[in-house]
């Protein structure tokens, strides 16, 4: 904590920047992990999404008419798209 309280600004900067999860320990001990607002929001997202029966059904069902019929969505990048359609699927099918 007291390194953490020293490096306060550089800390919150770096984890801003490289989106790296810092854990903070108390006598050798993990006490907090601090993140950037982005990947704090992300999570809560995820959760929410995670959380919600009918959005997840609603999303797969999306991702699976994209990879069925993927030239008939428009997007401006449609080969990043298809990266994460595949990464998407990948950690879904995980869950």
């Amino acid at each position: 904590m007291a390194e953490a309280r020293a490096k306060f600004a550089q800390i919150i900067q770096s984890s801003e920047q490289t989106h790296e999860r810092i854990v903070i320990t108390r006598n050798g001990e993990p006490a907090v992990t601090m993140l950037s607002i982005d990947d704090y929001e992300g999570m809560v997202d995820q959760i929410e999404i995670l959380s919600d029966p009918e959005l997840l059904k609603e999303l797969k069902a999306s991702v699976a008419e994209f990879e069925k019929h993927p030239e008939s969505f428009v997007t401006a990048d449609s080969a990043a798209m298809q990266k994460l359609i595949g990464e998407r699927k990948d950690s879904s099918d995980s869950v």
